[in-house]
Order: C-alpha cells, then sequence, then structure tokens
C-alpha cells in the first residue's frame, strides 16, 4: 500500500521549460559529431538522443556534470584518496585510508583491460564533462570552498569512482572477528569458559535469524547444509598474537574516521537491497513481474542518476534506469527487452593477513616480508599529501602537508598480497590487506552489455565481465523469462580446497608466512580477470524459471549452506570445501523471509498485480518481534501465576508494566509513526493518524526499547560488562534468538558455558530468564520517561505520547553538512518536529522497506537512520518495448538547492510512490545541440 501524497513543503517547483527556456534554439557545443537532442519527460528524467556511441556517451558525462560535478568530484577523491584537496585538513585521514588501499592504482590496472568499446565510451564521457566545465561556472560549493579550478575529468576517475563502489559493496577487514575471538579464548582460559564456542556457536552464529535462502525457496524444497559434514571449521588462534591484535584495533579506529568505510565497519549499514521476481505464470497480466531495491547512503543528492539514453541508427539502443554520476551507461533499468537489478551479495573476496617484516638493504623499502622461510621485497609507494585551506581567504590555497606521524611517507605493498594497512617497526609485525577489487576488474564492460542485452542468455554473458562488487541479479525477458543470478570471481584458498581450514577461517586475519594463500590458477576460466584459481561461474547460485515460479534475494544467504551453523562443511563438486562467505551481507535473513511470507500468502490466494510488489517493497512490519515477543509474554504469565517468585510478581503488577504488556498484546508489529507529520503506508502525510495507528505506533516504541534493553541486560551485560567485545548489531540478534530459543535445552547457557540470564540469589533457571525479561520492559519504560528522551516524548510517563515517529526519522546527509543536508536542503526541506533532525518514517531494524539502525539504540536520536532504499523499481517486462516500468529516488537530479529538480522525488519516496520510467518519454522540454 502507497503513502499517499498530500502538501508538504518542499520548493519543487518549476519544469525544465521554466528553468532553461523551452523555446531556447539549438545550441553549439563543441566535441559533437552530429546534432543531440536532450528532452525531459513529465516525469523529470533527462533523456539523451544521439546518432553514435561517441555522442550518446558525450552528452550522458554534459549532464551528469550539469547537475552533479560536485558529486562526481567528491567521489574520485574520495576513492584517489585527494579528498583533502577538496574539503581540507578534516579529510587526511580518509586520504591515507584509500591511498593505502589503492583504489587509483587498481583503477590504473583495469582501465588497461578494459575493451576498446569501454575505453571509447570512456573517452567520451570525459570530453562531455570536460565540455560542460569549459563553458559554466562552478557549482555553488567551490564557493563555499574557496576553490575556483577543477581538475579535467578523465576516463580514468570514471573507473576509480567504480572501485569505490566495489569496495562498499565487497571489503571485508577481518577485524571485529579476529579481535572478538582472541578476547573470548584468552578470558576463557582464564574464566574456565569455552572461548571457541562463544564466538561460533553462541554470538556471532552463521546461521541466521530467519531462514529464508533463495535457491531452495525457489526450488521448493528445504536447504541441505553440511555435505561435508565433520570437517573442523577452525584451529586455535595461533600466529595471531598481541601485537597484530593491537595493530587490528588500531586499524579499526582509524577507519571509524573515515565516514566512505563506514558501512565497511558497521554490518547495519552495509550496502544491501532486496529483489524478488514473479514468473507470468503467477500474475494477472501473465507478464513476469520484476522488483529491486537497493539500499545504500542516503545523501544529499542521491547516489543514482536516473537517465533515458537513445542511440538511433542500425546499431541503435534503447534503455532507461539508474547512472552513476561519474560513469557511462546505466546498472540497473531496462532495455527494449528485458529489465534488471541487482542486490550485495558479500562474497568473501577480502583477506588480511599477519606478516612478518625484516630489514632488507636489497629492498628498495629496506623491508622485506618472510614467506616459507624466504625474503620478498616490500615496495615502496611515494605519498605527498595536500589539503584545501578553506576558510582562510585565499581561493585554490592547496598546501602540501609534511610527512610523518599520521601521513606516512610511502604507501608499502607485499607483492604476495597488497598494501601494508599496519606495521609495528619494534617487532616487524605487520597486516596486509588483499582484496579482489586490486586485480584488473572490468565492470564497465557489463553495464555497456547490459544495454545491449536483448536475453537471458546475453545478460548472463555480460555478467562474465562484472569481476568484484559480488552481486544477486534479477532479470526478465520479454519472452517471459526469470533469471537469478550471481556474479564476482571469488578466490579459491588453497588450504580449502586441500580439505581443511589452516589457522583460523578466512573470515579473521590469516598468517602470511605460508598456507592460506588465493591459490595460482589451474583451471582458467572464461573471461577471468583474477589472477588466482576462482569459483567457476556454474558454481555460483543461479536459477532460470523456478519451480516456484519466483525467487527472492535480500542479501540473505541463497544457498541455506550456513543454516547448520557451519559456512565450512559443504563440498565442491570436485573436492574440496565450498565456500563463498561466512556470513552473507545480511545475516539475520528477516527481509527476504517477508517478502518470501508475503508472496507465498499472496499467491495462495490469486495471482500476482504490479501493485503488489510495491506494497511489498512498502512493508514495515517488524519481523522479529513475533519471535521475541512471546518470551517477554510468557514471562508476564508466568509472574501472574500463584506461587510465583515475588520479585517476578512485584515487576509484573507495576502500573507501566501491566499497561505495556497488554499493549503489545494486541499489537499487529507494524510500526506507523503516529504521527500528523509522519510518512506511513496507507496514511496522507498531514493527515492525523487513526487511532489503530497510534496504539501500533507505541506498541512499536515499546517494543524496540525493550529490545534494546533485553541486549543491554543479557549479552551486553554478561560479554561487555567483562570487558569483552559485543557482537555486532546484526548478529546480536541471532545470538538472542538463539539463546531464548535453546532455553530449554540448556537453561540459559550458551555451548560455551556462559550463563547469558545471571541474577544472584535465584535459584531458577526460568526465573532468572523471567526477571531479565520484565525488568528489561521496566527499563524500556522508565528510559522513555527519562530525561535522555525529553527532546522526543518531553519527559511524559504517559504511554500514549511515546510515538515511533518522534524517534525513528530519516537524513539525508551531505559531507559539506548544514543546508545541504536534507533537512533542511537549503531552507527546501525544513525539519517537520521542532527540536528533532529528520522526517518522521515508519519502518525499523531489518524492515523490508530499509530503514535500519542499531537495535542497541538508547537515545532519541540513535533511532535515525541514514542508510536505506536508493531506489525503488517494479518492472512489467512485455515485448518489443511495451513493458511498464516504474522507480523512485530520495531527493531529485540536480545537488543544487534551490533549483527545480533538487528534491523533485522526495515526497513520492517518503510516499512509498514512483514515477514511471518510459523508453518513449512523454516530452516536457526539449534542448538541441550541434557540433
Amino acid at each position: 500500500m502507497h503513502r499517499h501524497l498530500t502538501a508538504f513543503a518542499l520548493c519543487l517547483g518549476a519544469s525544465l521549460a521554466q528553468a532553461q527556456g523551452a523555446g531556447d534554439p539549438t545550441q553549439q557545443l563543441a566535441g559533437l559529431s552530429a546534432p543531440v537532442q536532450l528532452t525531459r519527460d513529465r516525469s523529470g528524467i533527462v533523456h539523451v538522443q544521439a546518432r553514435s556511441e561517441a555522442d550518446l556517451w558525450f552528452m550522458q558525462g554534459y549532464v551528469h556534470a550539469r547537475d552533479r560535478l560536485y558529486q562526481m568530484d567528491e567521489y574520485r577523491r574520495t576513492a584517489s584518496g585527494t579528498l583533502a584537496e577538496l574539503l581540507g585538513p578534516g579529510a587526511l585521514a580518509s586520504d591515507v585510508q584509500f591511498r593505502t588501499l589503492g583504489l587509483r592504482r587498481a583503477a590504473e590496472r583495469s582501465l588497461a583491460a578494459l575493451s576498446p568499446e569501454a575505453r571509447a565510451a570512456l573517452e567520451a564521457y570525459a570530453r562531455g564533462v570536460n565540455a560542460y566545465v569549459a563553458t559554466r561556472p562552478l557549482p555553488l560549493q567551490y564557493g563555499a570552498l574557496e576553490l575556483t579550478r577543477f581538475a579535467p575529468w578523465t576516463p580514468l576517475d570514471s573507473v576509480v569512482i567504480g572501485k569505490l563502489f566495489a569496495a562498499d559493496l565487497s571489503l571485508q577487514t577481518d577485524i571485529d572477528s579476529t579481535l572478538a575471538l582472541g578476547a573470548y579464548q584468552q578470558a576463557g582460559a582464564v574464566a574456565g569458559f569455552d572461548g571457541r564456542a562463544l564466538y561460533f556457536e553462541d554470538l556471532n552464529r552463521a546461521a541466521p535469524f530467519d531462514t529464508a535462502a533463495t535457491l531452495p525457496d525457489a526450488q521448493q524444497r528445504r536447504p541441505q547444509p553440511g555435505a561435508g559434514a565433520g570437517i573442523a571449521r577452525t584451529a586455535e588462534p595461533a600466529g595471531v598474537g598481541d601485537v597484530a591484535l593491537r595493530l587490528a584495533q588500531r586499524w579499526r579506529e582509524q577507519w571509524r574516521q573515515v565516514p566512505a568505510l563506514r558501512g565497511v565497519m558497521n554490518r547495519h549499514e552495509r550496502a544491501g537491497s532486496n529483489l524478488w521476481a514473479v514468473s507470468g505464470r503467477l500474475t494477472d497480466s501473465g507478464r513476469p513481474l520484476l522488483a529491486n531495491d537497493k539500499h545504500l547512503q542516503l545523501s544529499a543528492p542521491g547516489v543514482w542518476y536516473p537517465i533515458g539514453l537513445t542511440l538511433t541508427g542500425p546499431r541503435g539502443l534503447r534503455l532507461v534506469g539508474d547512472s552513476f554520476a561519474g560513469v557511462p551507461a546505466v546498472l540497473g533499468g531496462y532495455n527494449q527487452h528485458l529489465a534488471w537489478g541487482s542486490t550485495n551479495t558479500l562474497f568473501d573476496v577480502t583477506d588480511t593477513y599477519q606478516e612478518q617484516l625484516v630489514p632488507d638493504a636489497a629492498s628498495p623499502s629496506g623491508l622485506s616480508s618472510v614467506y616459507q622461510g624466504r625474503l620478498e621485497p616490500v615496495i615502496p609507494i611515494p605519498e605527498t599529501y595536500r589539503a584545501n585551506q578553506p576558510g582562510d581567504g585565499r581561493p585554490d590555497n592547496l598546501v602540501t602537508m609534511p610527512s610523518g606521524g599520521a601521513l606516512p611517507a610511502a604507501t608499502l605493498i607485499v607483492p604476495r598480497h597488497g598494501p601494508i594497512v599496519q606495521f609495528d617497526p619494534a617487532t616487524g609485525t605487520a597486516l596486509s590487506l588483499q582484496w579482489a577489487g586490486a586485480a584488473a576488474t572490468r565492470e564497465v564492460d557489463t553495464v555497456l552489455r547490459f544495454a545491449r542485452a536483448t536475453s537471458l542468455d546475453d545478460f548472463k554473458a555480460a555478467l562474465q565481465f562484472f569481476d568484484v562488487g559480488s552481486q544477486n541479479w534479477v532479470v526478465a525477458d520479454g519472452r517471459g523469462d526469470i533469471g537469478y543470478f550471481t556474479s564476482g570471481e571469488v578466490p579459491v584458498r588453497e588450504d580449502l580446497q586441500a580439505g581443511s581450514v589452516a589457522g583460523l577461517p578466512p573470515d579473521f586475519i590469516r598468517n602470511g608466512q605460508g598456507g592460506n594463500e588465493w591459490a595460482p590458477v589451474r583451471n582458467p576460466q572464461p573471461q577471468q580477470a583474477l589472477p588466482f584459481e576462482v569459483l567457476p561461474f556454474a558454481e555460483l547460485p543461479q536459477i532460470v524459471n523456478p519451480p516456484a515460479g519466483f525467487f527472492v534475494n535480500a542479501n540473505n544467504e541463497p544457498l541455506g549452506v550456513t543454516h547448520d551453523n557451519n559456512p565450512l562443511n559443504t563440498l565442491r563438486p570436485g573436492g574440496g570445501i565450498f565456500y563463498l562467505a561466512y556470513t552473507f551481507n545480511d545475516p539475520t535473513g528477516l527481509r527476504a523471509g517477508q517478502i518470501t511470507d508475503r508472496l507465498k500468502d499472496l499467491l495462495s490466494r490469486r495471482r500476482a498485480r504490479f501493485e503488489d510488489m510495491q506494497a511489498i517493497q512498502a512493508d514495515t512490519t517488524l519481523r522479529d518481534a513475533p519471535v521475541l515477543l512471546p518470551h517477554l509474554l510468557n514471562a508476564v504469565d508466568r509472574a501472574r501465576r500463584p506461587g510465583a517468585l515475588p520479585a517476578l510478581a512485584a515487576l509484573v503488577s507495576q502500573p507501566g508494566v501491566a499497561e505495556a504488556q497488554a499493549r503489545l498484546r494486541g499489537w499487529d508489529f507494524s510500526s506507523p509513526t503516529g504521527l500528523t507529520e509522519g510518512w506511513d503506508a496507507g496514511k496522507p502525510a498531514g493527515a492525523p493518524p487513526s487511532a489503530a495507528s497510534v496504539r501500533a505506533s507505541v506498541a512499536a516504541t515499546i517494543y524496540t526499547l525493550w529490545r534494546g534493553r533485553l541486549i543491554a541486560n543479557s549479552i551486553d551485560r554478561v560479554v561487555g560488562g567483562a570487558g569483552l567485545p559485543v557482537p555486532d548489531a546484526v548478529h546480536v540478534m541471532s545470538a538472542l534468538r538463539h539463546l531464548l530459543e535453546s532455553f530449554p535445552q540448556r537453561g540459559g547457557r550458551g555451548v560455551s558455558g556462559v550463563d547469558f540470564f545471571p541474577v544472584s540469589g535465584v535459584a531458577s533457571a526460568e526465573d532468572r530468564r523471567d526477571l531479565v525479561l520484565l525488568q528489561s520492559l521496566a527499563d524500556a519504560l522508565a528510559l522513555a520517561a527519562s530525561d535522555a528522551f525529553k527532546p522526543a516524548f518531553g519527559g511524559s510517563t504517559a504511554q500514549a505520547d511515546w510515538r515511533w515517529g518522534k524517534l525513528h526519522r530519516v537524513v539525508l546527509s551531505s559531507n559539506l553538512g548544514g543546508p545541504f543536508t536534507i533537512p533542511p536542503g537549503g531552507g527546501a526541506v525544513p525539519a517537520p518536529l521542532p527540536g528533532l533532525d529528520g522526517i518522521p518514517v515508519d519502518g525499523g531494524f531489518n524492515t523490508v522497506d530499509a530503514a535500519s539502525f542499531d537495535p542497541r539504540a538508547a537515545t532519541p536520536d540513535a533511532f535515525i537512520f541514514r542508510h536505506g532504499p536508493s531506489q525503488r523499481l517494479v518492472a512489467e517486462v512485455a515485448p518489443m518495448g511495451t513493458s511498464r516500468v516504474e522507480n523512485v529516488w530520495p531527493g531529485g537530479l540536480s545537488e543544487q538547492p534551490g533549483t527545480p529538480t533538487y528534491a523533485r522525488y522526495l515526497q513520492r519516496w517518503l510516499a512509498n510512490d514512483a514515477v514511471p520510467l518510459r523508453l518513449d518519454c512523454q516530452v516536457e522540454a526539449v534542448e538541441r545541440y550541434r557540433p
């Protein structure tokens, strides 16, 4: 169900015709080979029509620069490690990390490996960007930063932006897992519990919260994990010593200072998405339906730039979709023959190694790494850092920063693995990072081939060039076929291929002196890019026209092989351990489970319609609540029985607790804002909420606060209270479910032997558990009424005042902050709640309509989310370009506050409404250009 639109004070105003003049004569533009036409359709989307590919990509570059030049510059500088030259010294920490990662170095390799067609497209695109810059003033952001110059755009800049997004989609550090396991084992040796079991069995389980699995569900069978049962998951962490752990801790703290790496370090903010498709045999129209919403950082401007691209002539093409500002073509959308979208898989394509470095006069760096007893030179890459000085009144004042301390004079490279990310000269211990994206990869070739694909077979062939940034893909064509594919080259580790784990698994820091290498190429694959053995494409999860008539992926584990909590006990067809990842991008599986159940319920009653797909995208059910809440309500019932423990009876008799549990018993697990100012499924913004909506809103608030206090009073109190690392925001949910559901067998103790419900002086395990459950509810009620929550609830003790929308708000962030963040968006989007940032919306932790936050949130602003649907695509795919396709984006096309297209789509995005994407656009305005 859509959120219906009503008046909401946004300055969205005039059309392109008003802004640029509908009757403007043809404009001359140097660099074109023939006339080109730009049209803006009634949805506000620009369509480029050209007679040659060179002109098509040229004008896409021109259009991107016109609306997003500063964003493009920020992307390329972030990836290249020159962001401080734009933003100032505060960005030097980011520059150091990205220089070390070497995205620019990787982009240079990749540019050379691209096809001539791809390089030509990038050259034409760069000429278009520079043509715009040559004739127009720089955007106002440059004035705020006291910059008057723009470095010319190059094809390498486009490739390095691709590397930036590939890193966001695939890079992992293996830091937190290693730190946690090491701490648990050290503490367990002293305190008498099993630290290994505490990590693997109790707190960081590979088994998901929800058991939805893409291929088993599509094939209508149960997952079959553990084909190689009995293979040891890990040995003791020999070789990861105290020095390496200290280096890992330091590295983590450095990465946390870099906004662009936030998703890598915080799993609940990681790039994600939803996708599914339904066969035409199950739809009302008889045509396949496809849905895809990608979850990325919610920024101002947004990540995507929707665009239409039409090439006339014998090799013509027509497509509309989501493009990156800075890169030609589109990553998702549709053409005359098929529609497609994607989600992140997070295959494990990164390994961090503990190295031993020794002085070596023969090495160019003066250091060599020890590998199998041999010395291998460490290569230095000199670095010079410069920083802008905004605020000093001197335009273009870039200062060279002295090296030393936090600014290394050189990046050090271990050729076998990759860059040294941390080094302790006193002991020679170092950490290096090996990432598949450092290779010469060719994702640009993939998107160009997508544009010309006419069938699922064409699409599958194009995926052979999508080497890093592994994805799940959904595709449907005009013939009625639907397909699910995964892509990305996954390295084969030598120890796993030999059938065992040498030391720690790949999800941890590994021994870099031998035994844990990416295996050399023995079976080269078609179009292979990585210089290592990789899994054949046929071994990656995929299915076409599944028996169930649909498939779903929402970053969940696609095969079900981790459902037995062991990702390393399944064998490859020819031998060796089959390994894609330790846990996938969403270890909970909550979104996938909700979508799957919604589809099954729908299809059990009738055929699916286009609007059903949009309604599922708008789902804001808290799926964990039906699992966790019964444990609380059972505790209430036990506490009310005659002879109950007095402390339990006292808790349940508190008026606030009694009222709250009654509210929770009648709740339907929805999460409306409960506010007139709120954006809710089925309620027009600006209309008062219904009484039922208010009740559900209050219940969602109470449940969410209780869940957070339960985590604090059980897992965090026991583990964190002992000074040990607590599981991250997504693994803690699976851990909590497992502890509660295994209680009849274990009495609240984990496999490790640790008691997670300790209450002194209480003999009964059930009573101890129930005391923790009920005390967590009492704590949640006290928190809502506390001074800490006054900005939201004003210190009220009346539960009816605790509306979910006062806590759950969305912000579209800008690195420049201030007026560039939405709200206020330069005054175009005022914050609707006095004294509170953001815009109130429904949703919650891992809802389908992604709006997540850390479930431990304990302050009003901790419920703000800045990561969610960056677009919402639904397509009904028909032959010959007659498909029905709709999409929407947060914000608008232009990055400039006050311009007509700045926040054009924000209302619709908040409302879960959408705009049509048409190949043959209904023209709102026209611009013509000639050579």
